[in-house]
C-alpha cells in the first residue's frame, strides 16, 4: 500500500515538474517575441527615422511596408524617409522560417520643413546664402579645424550640372602611371575631425572619428563638392589614409581628370567601439549590422558636421559616395537607399550583403532583392553607378558580378569594370580614379 502511494506520488511530482517546465519554456518564448517599441511617430519633410523593434530575432526576417510610398519610403532595413506631408502606416511583419508574424503598425505623422530662419537656395553663385541650418547633433565649433567658415553649404543649380549619361557610356578605364603615386607638389592636406553621433546607443553621444582630404590650396572662399569614401571590414578611419589613397584623389586633381572636391574617410562600422565584435573573428551578422548603420550615422551626424565646419556645396549633385569590399557593400546600400542624396555611386570589389548570400558561414538576409535593387524613375538617368570586380578575386568571388546582372536586368544604366589583380589596391585604386573622372562635372 505504501509504495504504492509513493509511486502516485512521484508520478504527481514528475507531472507537475513536466508542467512548470513546459510552462516556464512557453513563458520564455512569448517574452522573447519581438515587438514594435513605438506605433507612432512624427516626422519631418526630407527627414529618416528607422522603426525600432525591440526584442529582434536574429533568425527572423523583418519587412517593412508603406501605405503611400509617395509620402514615406521605407527601406528593407526599416528606414523611413518622409518625402510629402501626410499620415502614413508602416505594416511590419516578422518571417521565421515558413512562418510570418504581423507586429503591427507605425502611424507616421510628416509635417513640412521647419522654414524659420532658413535662408533660402537661389540661382546664386557659390558665395551666396547657405541652405540650411545645420542640426544640433554636430560637435562643438571648438573641435574643428580654426579656418572653416561660419555659413552653411549651398546648393550648385542642377541645371549646371552636365548630363551623366556622356559619363557612363565612356568605357576606358585607363589610368596614368603614376595615379597613386606620393607626389608631394600635389598634395593637399589631411586634418582629423571627431564628430558627436546620436545614432550608436539609444539616448548617448557616442565621440566618433574621421579624416578629411581636402584639396590643394584649400579655401573657405571657395565651396567644393564631397565625395565619401569607405573601408573594408575590420578597418576604420585611418585605413584608407594608411594606404595613401588620398594621393588618389590629389592626382586625379592636378591631372585635371577630377574636379576640385573635398573626401572624408570615416569609420564605416557604426558601433559602439568601431570595431568587429561577436564571435568568428568578427564574420558574423551583429558586426555586419554595425556596418548597416552608418547609414543613420553618415546622414545625421556626419554629414551635418562636415557641411558645418568645412565650405561644400550641397544637394545630390554634390555628393558622392565610394567604397572598397565592405565599403562597397556600405556604398551600394547608402547609395541606393539614399537616392536623393547622392548622385554618384562607387563600388570597388564590393562584399555580399546586398542579396542574400551564406557566406564566411553567415547567413544574411539581403538589404534589397535583385527585383529592388534599382533607381527611381527621376534618378534613372541621373545617377552614375560604378561596380568594379577583380579578376582574380576570391575574396568576393562573384558577389559584384550579381550586383552588375541585377542592375543589367533592371535597365539602370552603369558602369562595370573587371579589372587584373585581386582584392587589393590593384583593382579599387584605378576603380577610384575612374569613378573621380566621372563626377561633379559643371556646365561652361
Amino acid at each position: 500500500m505504501l509504495k504504492t502511494i509513493a509511486r502516485k506520488s512521484l508520478c504527481i511530482v514528475l507531472a507537475t515538474g513536466v508542467i512548470c517546465s513546459v510552462f516556464s519554456v512557453s513563458f520564455s518564448q512569448a517574452a522573447k517575441k519581438a515587438a514594435l517599441k513605438t506605433k507612432k511617430m512624427s516626422m519631418k519633410v526630407g527627414q529618416s527615422k528607422k522603426v525600432a523593434i525591440k526584442k529582434r530575432n536574429k533568425k527572423a526576417v523583418y519587412r517593412f511596408v508603406s501605405s503611400s510610398p509617395k509620402k514615406a519610403s521605407v527601406s528593407k532595413s526599416g528606414v523611413i524617409k518622409a518625402k510629402k506631408t501626410g499620415t502614413v502606416k508602416i505594416t511590419v511583419t516578422e518571417k521565421i522560417k515558413k512562418k510570418t508574424r504581423k507586429l503591427g503598425k507605425v502611424t507616421v505623422q510628416i509635417k513640412e520643413k521647419d522654414t524659420k530662419n532658413v535662408p533660402t537656395v537661389t540661382n546664386a553663385p557659390a558665395s551666396a546664402a547657405p541652405s540650411s541650418a545645420a542640426p544640433a547633433s554636430a560637435a562643438p565649433a571648438s573641435a574643428a579645424p580654426t579656418d572653416q567658415p561660419s555659413e552653411q553649404p549651398t546648393q550648385t543649380p542642377a541645371s549646371t550640372m552636365k548630363p551623366i549619361g556622356p559619363y557612363v557610356e565612356d568605357t576606358s578605364s585607363d589610368v596614368p602611371s603614376d595615379f597613386s603615386k606620393v607626389i608631394k607638389e600635389n598634395e593637399g592636406t589631411v586634418e582629423d575631425i571627431t564628430y558627436d553621433s546620436t545614432v550608436i546607443k539609444e539616448g548617448a553621444i557616442v565621440k566618433r572619428k574621421a579624416k578629411v582630404v581636402l584639396p590643394k590650396d584649400y579655401s573657405a572662399d571657395k565651396k567644393y563638392p564631397v565625395v565619401y569614401m569607405q573601408h573594408g571590414i575590420f578597418g576604420n578611419e585611418t585605413t584608407m589614409y594608411g594606404e595613401k589613397v588620398q594621393n588618389v584623389f590629389w592626382n586625379a586633381m592636378a591631372n585635371g581628370d577630377a574636379e576640385e572636391m573635398i573626401a572624408v574617410f570615416p569609420n564605416a562600422c557604426a558601433n559602439a567601439t568601431g570595431g568587429s565584435v561577436g564571435e568568428k573573428g568578427g564574420f558574423n551578422t551583429e558586426h555586419y549590422s554595425a556596418y548597416n548603420n552608418f547609414l543613420n550615422d553618415l546622414e545625421k551626424c556626419l554629414m551635418p558636421y562636415i557641411n558645418e565646419h568645412y565650405s561644400t556645396l550641397t544637394g545630390r549633385e554634390n555628393t558622392a559616395i565610394c567604397g572598397f569590399s565592405m565599403g562597397g557593400r556600405v556604398t551600394l546600400h547608402i547609395g541606393f537607399t539614399l537616392q536623393d542624396t547622392f548622385r554618384y555611386i562607387g563600388a570597388f570589389c564590393p562584399a555580399p550583403g546586398i542579396f542574400t548570400h551564406n557566406d564566411h558561414d553567415v547567413n544574411e538576409t539581403g538589404l534589397f532583392t535583385p527585383e529592388t535593387f534599382t533607381l527611381q524613375d527621376q534618378y534613372m538617368n541621373d545617377t552614375l553607378v560604378m561596380i568594379v570586380k577583380g579578376t582574380t578575386d576570391g575574396t568576393v568571388k562573384q558577389f559584384p558580378k550579381d550586383y552588375h546582372d541585377a542592375l543589367t536586368a533592371n535597365n539602370v544604366p552603369h558602369i562595370y569594370f573587371e579589372l587584373p589583380g585581386g582584392h587589393d589596391g590593384s583593382v579599387y585604386k584605378p576603380g577610384l580614379y575612374n569613378f573621380l573622372r566621372r563626377i561633379f562635372h559643371r556646365e561652361g
